[in-house]
């Protein structure tokens, strides 16, 4: 997928009012029509707990191109408890809060891995999932 391509889906998801609320019940949804079992269901649901709720816009856009042209840079700004930081690390964040509410590893380690490369079947449909839910 093209970084133009990620970014108008970045543009839309963005502008969807209440798209952060439903992102995960529709990945849930995606995932249960795939025939997912329950644990990679539940990653889809709780896949973004960790996004914060002051996410703008521009803190969206900077991630993916951040993501394409400057992972380095993405690494050093997902430090700290800026909203941008919190927003470019909520993929780790979101597995280390579902570690702590009781999840399985499994399931935290889908939450981790949601913004990599897919390594296995669990990963590339959370992927596909997550991709499909946004608007």
């Amino acid at each position: 997928m093209g970084i133009g391509h990620r970014l108008a889906q970045t543009w839309r998801y963005a502008l969807s009012r209440s798209a952060d609320e439903r992102h995960g019940l529709l990945t849930a949804e995606a995932l249960r029509r795939m025939g997912a079992d329950e644990e990679v269901i539940t990653a889809g649901l709780l896949h973004d707990i960790a996004k914060p709720a002051g996410t703008r816009l521009w803190h969206r856009v900077a991630g993916v191109l951040l993501e394409r042209t400057a992972p380095r840079v993405r690494e050093r700004l997902a430090r700290g408890e800026s909203t941008l930081a919190r927003y470019l690390d909520h993929a780790r964040r979101g597995a280390a809060e579902a570690r702590r509410r009781g999840a399985s590893e499994r399931v935290a380690r889908l939450i981790e891995r949601h913004h990599e490369t897919p390594l296995d079947a669990d990963e590339r449909a959370l992927h596909a999932a997550d991709r499909e839910a946004l608007p």
